[in-house]
């Protein structure tokens, strides 16, 4: 517990900023992944060539309000990224992965599996979770 509470308090940071901004009925997705040893220069490079332009696409065609992919720099824990993407509702949440295929083909030209198949090489799923801001009634 104690080498993720650093992680752990810069994301309670960030997220008690990101709820100040939130709108009601606004829903965050959060994954979070762990760059493979020695691969974390090549899975930034990957998202910036990849992951980026897709969820710039998303945010232009408004399939997502907004999103924020993060690179651990400090502290040790159980992932080294953390994406948190903005939803207008929950449909639009489990709209995601569609409109994202659909952003993937519009600016990479392939699906999204396409797309991300070497990730598998390049970093470790570790998990999703939703959120909506707190003090909002369902």
């Amino acid at each position: 517990m104690r080498r993720s509470l650093p992680s752990f308090l810069a994301l309670l940071t960030l997220a008690a900023s990101l709820a100040g901004q939130a709108k009601p009925g606004h829903v965050y997705g959060i994954s979070f992944f762990q760059a493979q040893p020695g691969k974390g220069d090549a899975y930034n490079k990957a998202i910036a060539e990849i992951s980026i332009p897709v969820l710039d696409e998303m945010v232009k065609r408004k399939a997502i309000v907004s999103y924020v992919a993060l690179n651990q720099v400090a502290g040790a824990g159980e992932y080294s990224h953390v994406y948190i993407v903005e939803f207008t509702d929950w449909a639009a949440l489990g709209a995601f992965p569609a409109r994202q295929n659909e952003a993937a083909e519009a600016v990479l030209h392939k699906s999204w599996s396409e797309a991300v198949a070497a990730f598998t090489e390049l970093r470790r799923f570790i998990r999703n979770e939703s959120y909506r801001p707190a003090g909002q009634q369902p």
